[in-house]
């Protein structure tokens, strides 16, 4: 994956006019443009087409918001006007009208408004899957690999009422032995647990009760296939159910304080926790909350943890911006933390091979 250079992003031109109408239209012709786009290319044109445009990318919006300010002053003034009438005031179907019409006013205006901004997020945010998807070559996991992960890595596991690895996306990872498919997986697991809480008995006492709660959680990981000779081993920040008997703890205080280590052979383990791999795990810790990485038997690794937006990371900037747009799209660190994950795989690579 390469970055395209790009124009100047300075000189997104500011004086462009507004015409809400067209920029509706041009919207809907570009998710047409790039929805299920079969390559790269298709979306780059789609963001030539928004940089040439020509007027702005972004809606006016004063029109409704002083409609939006005056129908809510209206109400306001209208309704100290009412309050100045006396105590004996009825309030009349009148009254009623043009308070109804003033709160129609005020929640169209709104509406409008959010209306116009969900068009502009929609937009960009397809154009940002559509480009991550092509750039990482991006393919649904099938359900027998579903199936296969959830079985053999310890870290899913966890829950004690359910466990289940939801979906999966297949994606290149340029490593430094060549090109690798890795898959990006979703994990969701419920922890069920008793709770006690106190509730009136209606006679002017409480009396105690109890209820089920489910919680939620949700992980995501990156699987790579084996990558060296390691196996049956885990390094994780929680404490997971044991799998592998032995144990095994480098020398570092810092490691020490980060990851809980199981394995099937301490030997094995030692062997690979060597220093270098020890800082770079360290290293890992601090970029990722509640990180695992985990080998299993047939060498295959895990890394997961807390975040669950390794596919869709927040942008800087979105079609308002088209030439910003483009180049934050088309940067090699665009998946942030998939990137950092990638990089550590990398040192295991090259310091376990």
């Amino acid at each position: 994956m390469s970055s395209e250079p790009v124009a100047d992003v300075n000189n997104e031109s500011s004086e462009k006019p507004a015409n809400n109408k067209a920029l509706s239209a041009f919207l809907k012709q570009l998710k047409s443009q790039v929805i299920h786009s079969q390559s790269i290319d298709v979306v780059k044109e789609a963001l030539d087409s928004a940089i040439a445009y020509p007027n702005q990318l972004s809606y006016k919006n004063s029109n409704i918001l002083i409609a939006g300010l005056i129908a809510f002053l209206s109400a306001v003034v209208y309704w100290f006007y009412l309050e100045q009438q006396g105590s004996y005031y009825r309030y009349s179907e009148l009254d009623f009208g043009i308070f109804i019409i003033c709160i129609v006013g005020l929640i169209s205006a709104i509406a409008i408004y959010l209306s116009r901004r969900t068009k502009l997020k929609k937009v960009s945010t397809l154009i940002r899957d559509e480009t991550l998807k092509h750039l990482y070559n991006m393919r649904s996991c099938d359900a027998a690999f579903l199936n296969n992960a959830e079985n053999k890595f310890v870290d899913f596991n966890r829950g004690n009422h359910s466990q289940d690895v939801e979906w999966g996306k297949e994606i290149d990872f340029h490593s430094d032995i060549g090109l690798i498919r890795a898959s990006v997986v979703y994990h969701h697991y419920v922890d069920r647990r008793t709770e006690t809480y106190t509730e009136s008995d209606g006679k002017g006492g409480t009396r105690t009760r109890t209820r089920t709660v489910y919680d939620h959680y949700y992980r995501q990981g990156v699987i790579f296939p084996p990558i060296n000779k390691t196996t049956h081993l885990v390094l994780s920040e929680s404490r997971l159910s044991k799998q592998w008997q032995q144990s095994f703890m480098p020398a570092s205080r810092e490691f020490e304080k980060s990851f809980r280590v199981q394995a099937d052979s301490q030997f094995d383990a030692a062997k690979f926790l060597e220093p270098v791999v020890v800082i770079a795990c360290e290293q890992l810790s601090r970029k990722l909350k509640n990180v695992t990485i985990e080998f299993a038997h047939d060498g295959s690794l895990l890394i997961n943890q807390h975040n669950t937006n390794l596919l869709n990371p927040e942008m800087e900037y979105d079609i308002t911006t088209p030439e910003k747009f483009k180049q934050e799209l088309l940067n090699d660190t665009s998946l942030f933390t998939v990137n950092s994950i990638f990089g550590f795989v990398n040192q295991l690579i090259k310091h376990t091979t």
